[in-house]
This record gives C-alpha cells, structure tokens and sequence, in this order.
C-alpha cells in the first residue's frame, strides 16, 4: 500500500500524508458534517472526490462542500479524533497530533484540494480548445513516484465502476492494468 497519499488535479500534485491519513480526513467529514448538515450532497466529497475523481462541474459545489468543512472543523478540538489507533501504531500518521483543532491538523488537505481544483479549472480553460485535451480531475491519488505517473493513466472508466462495496484505489495501492 502506498503511503504517499494526496490530492492532484490539473498540474497539480500534493503528498499530503498516510493511506489511513486521507481515510481518517473523510472519516472526519463524515461523521461530524452529514448528520449536521443532511441536506447537502455530501457524495460529492464522500463519494465522488474519496473514491472517484471530481466532473468538471461538480467543482464548485465540491469547494463549497469543502469550505463548510473547513469552517466546522475550526470548531472542533483535536480530541474530536480517536488517537487511538495512531498511538498504538495500528495505523501510520503523519498527522501533527499537537495541533489544537481538526482545521489545524489537516490544513494542508484544504490547501492542496483548493490548488488543485484551481489548477484543474486553469488548465481546463487554457487546453479545452487543443483537439488532444482531456480534463485533468481532480482525485484522492497515490502522490508517490513512480505510482502518481501510472495513476495519471488510469481511465476515468475504471473510476466510474468501482462498485459500492469496492475500496479507493489508492486506499488499495494497485494499480489496474
């Protein structure tokens, strides 16, 4: 399993940490975001950008998504996560455990996804008109080389078919053939 776990979307690529890392950033949103906010389409970010990749238009509802989690996990204090499988070294973190609020803990996750889908929008604009362009999404992706070259050609297929029950691939760390 990869350990270099980021964001990447257009030209942009981020290592932001550990597999277990991302998995406990989304862990995060969804058990303290969707019961509070149930109306909104969490799937975007729980669904589409964890295990999939963003659509070009899913972008700015996934930016506003991700500025409400930013803004809630400013409210919560570091003891909003179980440290406990980090201190028993059931799970590798990179995380920064002396931070005082979840916000603080993962604030590189909020730069990186920012930049990237900034990036992604960027890079949409200035190639869509080249005949060879293909949008460049933006996804949880293996951030590690030689792993972020092959995850760049995954078809976006392999992505929309993951089943229900199927883990990320990155969270897997193979890469399909």
């Amino acid at each position: 399993m990869s350990k270099d776990t980021g964001f990447s979307g257009g030209s942009s690529v981020f290592a932001l940490g550990t597999d277990s890392d991302m998995k406990l950033f989304f862990d995060c949103i969804s058990y303290y975001l969707l019961p509070k906010y149930p109306k909104e389409d969490w799937s975007i970010l729980t669904d589409r950008l964890y295990r999939r990749y963003l659509k070009l238009e899913e972008l700015d509802t996934a930016e506003s998504l991700m500025k409400l989690v930013e803004e809630e996990f400013k409210q919560l204090d570091r003891e909003a996560i179980d440290w406990g499988p980090i201190l028993s070294g059931k799970a590798k973190s990179d995380l920064d455990r002396t931070k005082s609020t979840l916000y603080d803990i993962f604030e590189r996750y909020f730069y990186a996804f920012h930049y990237c889908v900034e990036s992604a929008k960027i890079n949409y604009e200035g190639f869509k008109s080249e005949p060879d362009y293909e949008y460049e999404p933006v996804m949880v992706c293996m951030a590690k080389v030689p792993y972020v070259v092959d995850y760049g050609y995954i078809p976006l297929s392999v992505f929309d078919n993951l089943g229900a029950d199927e883990k990320p691939i990155w969270w897997t760390g193979k890469i399909p053939k």
